[in-house]
C-alpha cells in the first residue's frame, strides 16, 4: 500500500458548514483514506492509496 496526497484549492465556501459538508463528501469515496477541508485557507487535502486511485 503506498500512500500519497493532494492539496486541493476549493474556493466559494463562506462557512463552516460548507468546509463540513464537503469534508464529508471527499471522505465517503471509496479510495479516499482521509480528507480535511479548511476554510480559511480554502483548500482540502486529500490522503488516499497510490495503488488504489489515480489522480489522471
Amino acid at each position: 500500500m503506498t500512500k500519497s496526497h493532494v492539496i486541493l484549492p476549493i474556493i466559494g465556501m463562506t462557512c463552516a458548514n460548507c468546509a463540513a459538508l464537503i469534508e464529508r463528501g471527499l471522505n465517503t469515496l471509496k479510495d479516499v483514506d482521509n480528507a480535511s477541508v479548511n476554510l480559511a485557507s480554502e483548500r482540502a487535502i486529500v490522503q488516499y492509496d497510490l495503488e488504489q486511485l489515480s489522480l489522471i
